[in-house]
């Protein structure tokens, strides 16, 4: 046979096969025979060697023998290098033609099928990577044509909530429809301990126009290629985007002092009680949280903003009891006594007593002060008690115990409806309080001048005439409180003189009042309430000012001076003098009068008026 005319792809050795051979030294050349005698029969045909010479087997094997008696011959040397010794195959390798492994004569049949196979798989990696480097430059260029401007990147989140292909007001719409921060929690660790606080416990929130515009500018960097391979990234792994979060800090702080408890405990500093029996008790404080949050809920946020949520290490203190000086003591203890004082409301004087106050001697209280420690006991200190200048007794003793002033005018001569609107109108101010520096209206007080409010018809001036109308004669009314005020040495606010001048008051003491018209008013310039009383009694109304003394006393006096036009209008100038010790300790000069001059006819009237 030919081993020439064998595939070497197609032959493989037996291992089988060369272990059921054994080696015989023949010659100093390797043969192989079989463990039993291979019968005639069963011989193989003559194999050719390379140079198409005729091998027998049975002369092979004679040779080996022969060639083994005489193995340091050189010419069995020469035998040796000028051929090639091969295994004789068994029945079973001739019959497996196609398995056997031949050798190879060139000394490298493994390694050259072994690269073969090399080249092949080569050949298939090198296709499958073109293939795919094909596919991903198509869906990467693809990518980057198909880059969003102005809506989202496909395949991006906001936590949960899928805004892939929304423009910003859409994403801004579905956040503000969304709490994208059910479930979060926020963990915080301070001096070794943990402490976690629940979104909702703090308002924790998304901003929406941020968190929309975060999720507007994922992948929009600017650099085409950049983009391109994170949209190509998006296609196959979403990218989830936190929200801008906010909290409520007033809400985070409570949380944070919370926390500040947990770790040092309470923090307490030195209390004073006071007693009533002239002594205080200091008790001592204690080491604790020193109650500022404000560091610790800076870190939150600042995390919070930076997408961190968990193992937020934060600044929390404690503080031992802040040191208790005289000084500080002394405030506490303290207190101004208070005077008896009044309120006026509703026409009512109500008085509120008096408050003793309280002082200490420095000296003795840093002497006890030295022994007031953490861990100590209480310490005692006393302290004194200073008086008010005025109580409730005094105070009632004063309240509207003089007279300031009264004054009286006639109205005998009046109708009758006359003398009942004079009537109505004193009762209408009788009792009426003035607390220090309140006005008093006239107008205000009274109310309109109606049949409803009380009032009758009755002769007045009106446009220089008289007249009947309702409410006429409430001018001596005015003009009676005016002169009891001039004497009482009050305020004059407001005053006008009648248009002709009256009977019943001296020309320049005059004030007429109207419906939205003239009004009377003036002040209570006293340190005390001031009660009015009016009454009318025999044809007379009597106005009196009821409140507490002058101090020093006063004495008021009017004066009057008179003067005429051209015209015939008479002009009154009139001056207060008040004396204080028969001498004079103030003199004013009050609003001058005009008077128009009338026929005999109106003066007549005017003194029923």
């Amino acid at each position: 046979m030919n081993y020439d005319n064998i595939d070497e792809n197609e032959t493989t050795a037996s291992a089988e096969a060369e272990d059921s051979r054994e080696p015989v030294e023949v010659a100093d050349s390797v043969a192989y025979s079989n463990d039993e005698n291979t019968d005639k029969d069963s011989e193989p045909e003559a194999l050719s060697d390379s140079s198409g010479e005729s091998i027998d087997n049975n002369q092979g094997g004679a040779d080996a023998e022969t060639d083994g008696s005489s193995s340091d011959d050189s010419d069995g040397e020469d035998d040796f290098e000028s051929t090639v010794d091969l295994p004789l195959p068994t029945r079973e390798e001739l019959e497996n033609i196609n398995d056997i492994e031949l050798p190879d004569f060139s000394g490298n049949t493994p390694k050259r099928k072994r690269s073969i196979f090399r080249n092949k798989v080569l050949k298939g990696f090198l296709i499958a990577i073109g293939s795919i480097a094909a596919i991903f430059i198509i869906v990467y260029a693809a990518c980057i044509v198909t880059l969003p401007t102005d809506t989202i990147s496909k395949g991006v989140f906001i936590e949960n909530l899928d805004v892939s292909g929304l423009t910003y007001d859409e994403a801004l719409k579905e956040i503000e429809q969304t709490y994208l921060f059910e479930n979060q929690q926020i963990s915080l660790g301070c001096n070794g301990q943990t402490f976690t606080i629940e979104g909702l416990d703090i308002n924790l929130t998304a901003y929406p126009e941020e968190t929309a515009q975060k999720a507007i500018d994922f992948g929009k960097t600017g650099n085409k290629l950049k983009d391109g391979m994170t949209a190509f990234i998006l296609l196959v792994n979403k990218h989830e985007i936190i929200p801008v979060a906010t909290v409520d800090e007033e809400k985070l702080k409570e949380k944070l002092n919370e926390f500040g408890v947990q770790i040092f405990g309470e923090h307490s500093n030195h209390y004073v009680e006071i007693l009533d029996d002239e002594k205080t008790v200091v008790w001592p404080g204690s080491t604790g949280y020193d109650g500022n949050p404000d560091t610790a809920a800076a870190e939150v946020s600042d995390a919070v903003k930076n997408e961190s949520f968990t193992n937020i290490h934060v600044s929390l203190a404690s503080a031992p009891p802040a040191e208790l000086t005289v000084e500080d003591f002394d405030l506490l203890v303290y207190k101004d006594p208070i005077d008896a004082y009044y309120t006026v409301e509703d026409n009512k004087v109500n008085i509120v007593e008096e408050t003793n106050g309280r002082y200490i001697d420095k000296d003795e209280a840093a002497q006890l002060l030295a022994n007031v420690t953490e861990g100590g006991g209480p310490i005692e200190i006393p302290y004194y008690i200073s008086y008010p200048s005025i109580t409730s007794d005094m105070l009632s003793s004063k309240l509207f115990s003089s007279t300031l002033a009264s004054y009286s005018t006639s109205f005998a001569s009046s109708t009758a409806n006359r003398a009942s609107n004079v009537a109505r109108a004193a009762s209408l101010i009788n009792g009426k309080v003035l607390a220090p520096g309140e006005v008093f209206s006239f107008n205000d007080t009274v109310g309109k001048r109606t049949v409803a409010n009380g009032f009758s018809t009755a002769p007045e001036y009106v446009g220089g005439k008289t007249v009947e109308g309702i409410g006429g004669g409430t001018c001596q009314v005015s003009s009676t409180l005016y002169n009891a005020v001039l004497y009482a040495d009050l305020t004059v606010v407001s005053r006008t003189n009648h248009m002709f001048t009256v009977s019943y008051v001296p020309n320049g003491q005059d004030a007429t009042v109207a419906d939205n018209g003239p009004d009377f008013k003036f002040s209570n310039n006293t340190d005390y309430p001031i009660k009015i009383s009016a009454y009318t009694s025999g044809g007379q109304i009597t106005f009196s000012l009821i409140g507490t003394a002058w101090e020093p006393s006063r004495e008021v006096k009017i004066n009057n001076s008179t003067s005429y036009s051209s015209n015939g209008d008479t002009i009154v100038r009139t001056t207060r003098t008040v004396y204080v010790n028969g001498e004079v300790f103030e003199t004013e000069t009050m609003p001058s009068s005009t008077y128009k001059k009338h026929t005999e006819e109106e003066q007549e009237e005017s003194s029923t008026d």
